[in-house]
């Protein structure tokens, strides 16, 4: 029996929210979406999808109502042995709401190891590929246009200042290949270099704009305003997720996951009924 989703309303988004360059290469840029599915309320995210069983026992236990998959990337840490076609659409009939994570290239200046890197003089291309990649990867899960997919750009040295070029074009072209294939663009940002670096040319003419942003700041406060390095105004109409609390143990329905904790109004897969 397909459960009732307390968590998910359904809303247009139009290419017209989004700030796209007048040299950008977009074929679509006044073509309205397909409609999307916006998440409510708490999520969490784990490395590999939890099983089926896993999710039904924490399905009405758990404060939560949507899980991320990372569904693709090649910087992608984990194997996924669960995340298959009938695995979305067993734990979407549940109710869960999914929440699409690409792992792709990194910045050059990453904070971190990621072996596979991207550069001011290739971002453009990079994220395209990327993108092109997540469009691929999304349709054989069975995620539909209209499926806000987020790019996760991992925590970077913002002193670089190539390298933030390089974070603005590869988003940039990420946002445009997702929009002419029907699909929203989300990015995982670190709220003290992407989101700052992002928020900064929100009305660029020169950068399209990513339709949404998971902003990861684990402070505890599940709160999707009031954000120090992006004002209100920005990414104001659901279009805003939160990593509030990162690596912990948390046990419902007899299940215990290792999880980051999320506060959604944002954006999420939308998956076919059959």
């Amino acid at each position: 029996m397909t459960r009732r989703r307390q968590s998910v309303i359904t809303a247009a988004f139009l290419f017209a929210a989004t700030s796209v360059a007048a040299t950008a290469p977009v074929s679509a840029t006044d073509a309205p979406l397909p409609e999307s599915t916006i998440a409510t309320g708490l999520g969490f995210d784990t490395c590999t999808a939890p099983s089926v069983a896993a999710l039904d026992a924490w399905w009405g236990t758990s404060p939560y109502t949507t899980v991320n998959i990372y569904f693709g990337g090649i910087n992608r840490g984990c194997r996924q042995p669960n995340l298959t076609p009938s695995w979305v659409q067993a734990v979407s009939g549940m109710g869960w709401g999914l929440l699409p994570t690409y792992m792709g290239h990194q910045p050059s200046c990453i904070l971190g190891t990621k072996e596979h890197r991207f550069t001011e003089a290739d971002a453009t291309a990079v994220g395209t590929a990327n993108a092109q990649d997540a469009i691929a990867q999304a349709r054989h899960l069975g995620l539909l246009p209209g499926s806000a997919l987020y790019a996760d750009v991992e925590h970077y040295d913002r002193r670089d200042t190539s390298c933030v070029t390089a974070v603005r074009r590869y988003v940039s072209a990420w946002t445009t290949t997702l929009h002419d294939a029907g699909y929203l663009a989300g990015v995982y940002v670190h709220q003290d270099s992407g989101l700052r670096d992002l928020s900064a040319v929100y009305d660029s003419p020169d950068y399209a704009r990513p339709d949404a942003v998971w902003m990861a700041r684990w402070d505890g406060n599940p709160a999707l305003t009031g954000w120090p390095t992006a004002p209100d105004s920005q990414w104001a109409n659901h279009q805003r997720a939160k990593q509030y609390l990162g690596d912990h143990d948390e046990t419902h329905g007899g299940v215990t996951l290792t999880i980051d904790s999320d506060s959604l109004d944002a954006p999420v897969a939308t998956v076919a009924d059959r």
